[in-house]
């Protein structure tokens, strides 16, 4: 091998290295667990969770000790200037004569030093309550945003299969018809039968063909927007490694159709659970307003005043100090019926919550229901379809054997060929309205739908 072949060889398998790491190949589970750790929405909700944890230990910080310090100083370039009666030194003074007099030092330096500590507060209590229940809410809507995140990529998984199985059926079809149109081709040719039966065979040839480049160019949307939902790049290469007849088989229905519903699991009741305990903790909060609020504080401040600035820096400059201990209590009595006003406004949004409680039952009861009437459907119309396909299948085995043996015309053939055909596309896409109809209800039942 020369050493143009060599590297020739090399950088081919570089290309291929390339290719192959390129190229993610995807089941279901996997596909799911790649768009809990790169989907976006889900990645925001996450960062909603942290922020509602900084949120807590700001409100909580509140009521902790508070320490503030302040240096100052202050150059005096022309000290105040105050009147006073000229009569306080010289009593034969006029009335109207007085004396300029200028107080303090040109050098001023302080330091001030204070804590304080809020002691009791209603609507500090009642707020760090509704800070943690808010944290809470974050994390439903994580959960919330995962469950939607799953039941889109299981959709949007099982929409590429299904695109995937049509094509398959499409090109073994295709194969199927080409066959017998090369043979009628032959036959025509030699004088056998007409030409319309050629062309009878050709047009479903066309129709073929034509189905096959439509799926052709939908594929690659669906299945970008399989990578949109997962959270990859749409340059990105993917292989789906399930195929929708094995996901099917593998796929338990019985269990989703029996479950027992309890309202408790499902995230969207656990989310207004939860807002309606923030609005009742908003409402205990503008009751607390009619409290007092009390806190201490302790000061220490230390000041020294001087002509000369160097004082500071000799140890001869004297410091006066001053300390404070006290306590505090600060109650709003009247405040012309605003704050009943608030708590009335904050009880009607209770009240509107409650209401909501109670339709969202009623909603998810019903959807319940709805749900697994439409998965039971879709399960009896897979039934029927996989009996029909075989029989499409049976009829079309022995139409190809009557056809060749010029039993059958080409208009019959291509008649059972299409009704084979649909019966295929039709057993596939019950397949896929049972799986969807599954993840719907899985959702609303607040089952694990990975």
């Amino acid at each position: 091998m020369t050493k143009k072949s060599l590297l020739i060889l090399f950088a081919g398998l570089l290309f291929a290295c390339f290719t192959l790491q390129a190229q993610r190949t995807l089941t279901l589970s996997s596909a799911i667990d790649l768009a809990l750790k790169e989907n976006r929405k889900i990645q925001n909700a996450q960062y909603d969770v942290v922020i509602a944890k900084k949120q807590v230990w700001e409100t909580t910080a509140i009521g902790l000790p508070q320490v503030k310090a302040d240096l100052g100083y202050q150059n005096m370039l022309d000290l105040p200037t105050s009147l006073l009666p000229a009569m306080m030194f010289n009593p034969a003074a006029g009335p109207d004569d007085y004396i300029a007099v200028q107080f303090g030092q040109q050098h001023n330096a302080s330091f001030d030093f204070q804590v304080s500590q809020l002691l009791f507060s209603g609507e500090y209590i009642v707020g760090l309550q509704a800070s943690k229940t808010f944290q809470e809410l974050s994390q439903k809507a994580l959960i919330k945003s995962e469950t939607d995140v799953i039941e889109l990529v299981s959709q949007s998984y099982y929409t590429v299969l299904m695109a995937q199985a049509n094509m398959m059926v499409m090109q073994n079809t295709l194969k199927d018809i080409q066959k017998l149109y090369d043979d009628l081709q032959k036959l025509y040719a030699a004088g056998m039968v007409e030409e319309t039966e050629a062309q009878q065979i050709e047009i479903n040839l066309k129709t073929i063909q034509n189905a096959i480049s439509t799926l052709e160019r939908q594929i690659p949307i669906a299945k970008n927007i399989l990578k949109y939902q997962i959270g990859i790049d749409l340059s990105e290469q993917i292989t789906l490694s399930e195929s929708l007849e094995a996901l099917f088989k593998s796929t338990a229905f019985e269990g989703s159709l029996s479950t027992n519903f309890d309202i408790n699991k499902n995230i969207d009741y656990q989310m207004l659970q939860t807002q309606l305990e923030i609005s009742k903790l908003s409402l205990k909060r503008e009751k607390s307003t009619f409290l007092p609020s009390l806190s201490a504080f302790y000061s220490h401040s230390v000041s020294g005043q001087t002509n000369n600035f160097d004082d500071y820096f000799s140890g001869n400059q004297p410091y006066y100090l001053s300390n404070i201990v006290g306590v505090g209590l600060s109650w709003n009595l009247f405040n012309s019926g605003s704050k009943y006003v608030k708590t009335q406004q904050a009880q009607l949004e209770v009240d509107k919550l409650e209401n909501t409680d109670y339709m969202l039952q009623q909603q998810l009861e019903f959807g319940v229901l709805q749900a697994r009437a439409e998965l039971q459907n879709a399960y009896d119309t897979y039934i029927k379809t996989e009996k029909s396909m075989q029989l499409a299948k049976n009829i079309y085995d022995r139409g190809l054997i009557k056809f060749v043996n010029g039993l059958m015309s080409s208009t019959d053939i291509t008649q059972i060929n299409m009704q084979y055909f649909n019966s295929q596309s039709d057993y596939y896409s019950s397949m896929l309205k049972v799986l969807h109809a599954k993840t719907a209800l899985d959702k609303i039942l607040g089952n694990n739908i990975k």
